[in-house]
Order: C-alpha cells, then sequence, then structure tokens
C-alpha cells in the first residue's frame, strides 16, 4: 500500500460512512417523549470540530500538499492495520445504529450495547486510530484523536447524566454491568 493509497482509502471510508448513514440505516422513530434535547453551543462546535479533523483534514491531506511537510516515514504495515480499524470503526458505528434502532427498549441494551454502553464513541476512538496509521502525519494523523479526546472527556459525562436522570437505578445497573467505550470481551 502506498501513502496516496492510504489516504484515498480513508476519504473512501468517510465517504462510504456517510452513504450509510444517510442511506442504509434504518431512521431513528422516537416517541417525543424520548427526542434529544436541543444541542448546545459546545455540542455544535465539537460536531464542527469533529468534521473538520476527520473529513476536512484527510480531504486536504490527499488533495493538496498544504500538510506534506509533516509526513514521517511511511510504513505499509501501519497503514494495513489503520484499514483494519477504519473498517472497525464503520462497521461499529453501522451496528450501532441498527441496533438502536430496532430496539424499543429504552436504554438500549441488546446488540453492540451489550458490550458497550457507548459504541459510537467507541467507533470514534477506531476511527481516529485509523487516521492516524493511514495518513501517517504528525499533524494531520493525531487531530481526530484530539477531538475525540474532548468528546470523551466533555460530552460522554453529560450523555451519561442525561440517561441516569431518565432511567434512574435501570442505567445504573447497567453501567455497572457495561463498560462505556472499551469492551470486556468475556462477561460474568
Amino acid at each position: 500500500m502506498t501513502e496516496d493509497a492510504a489516504e484515498l482509502i480513508l476519504v473512501l471510508m468517510v465517504i462510504a460512512s456517510a452513504l450509510l448513514y444517510q442511506f442504509a440505516m434504518p431512521r431513528l422513530r422516537r416517541p417525543r417523549a424520548l427526542t434529544r434535547p436541543s444541542p448546545d453551543l459546545e455540542q455544535i462546535i465539537l460536531i464542527g470540530m469533529m468534521f473538520c479533523t476527520m473529513v476536512v483534514i484527510p480531504f486536504l491531506d490527499m488533495m493538496v500538499p498544504w500538510f506534506e511537510f509533516a509526513d514521517i516515514v511511511f510504513m505499509d504495515e501501519m497503514a494495513w492495520l489503520g484499514l483494519l480499524l477504519g473498517s472497525a470503526a464503520v462497521w461499529l458505528f453501522w451496528r450501532a445504529k441498527e441496533d438502536l434502532a430496532r430496539c424499543s427498549r429504552r436504554p438500549v441494551e441488546s446488540g453492540v450495547y451489550r458490550y458497550l454502553r457507548h459504541p459510537a464513541c467507541a467507533a470514534m476512538l477506531l476511527w481516529s486510530l485509523a487516521q492516524l496509521l493511514l495518513l501517517q502525519n504528525w499533524l494531520a494523523g493525531p487531530a481526530a484523536a484530539l477531538t475525540f479526546t474532548m468528546v470523551y472527556l466533555l460530552q460522554l459525562p453529560r450523555e451519561e447524566q442525561r440517561m441516569l436522570e431518565r432511567y434512574g437505578h435501570r442505567y445504573l445497573d447497567y453501567m455497572a454491568r457495561t463498560p462505556a467505550i472499551l469492551p470486556h470481551f468475556f462477561r460474568k
């Protein structure tokens, strides 16, 4: 795999993820009582940063030479590992949305939600690692990891608090059984 191929693969995975999200996933149908609150300014800024670091920067790295000064020695094995992690991220994100749409119970405790409380966030972690390994650029590569860290530290605690307020002890029991983003492969 060449450096250009790795960059192209990352951009194609971004496009595939967007198409999968838009056309192949079932629409979430929630009763009005379960709708999410409208996003606050912090959420809007974080979503914008995620878009920039996970979509715009890889695209720019592929299309224009602006980030070439920060390229490191390209290692083929790392790019293949990045492809594997990126594929896992796309699958996990798709599976999380499918399981969320198919489950009528809340909180969702089936499918990938049986192993992770926040599989979309876990997919974002995999994606940021894939970007690091595929781009192999000390500036463009870790940009997604930085954004992931901000989302994890700022938004995940708020989401957990909302779920606790909504579901009380049921969600507390779920939290005790199920890890947030790194799965336990052998459940008790």
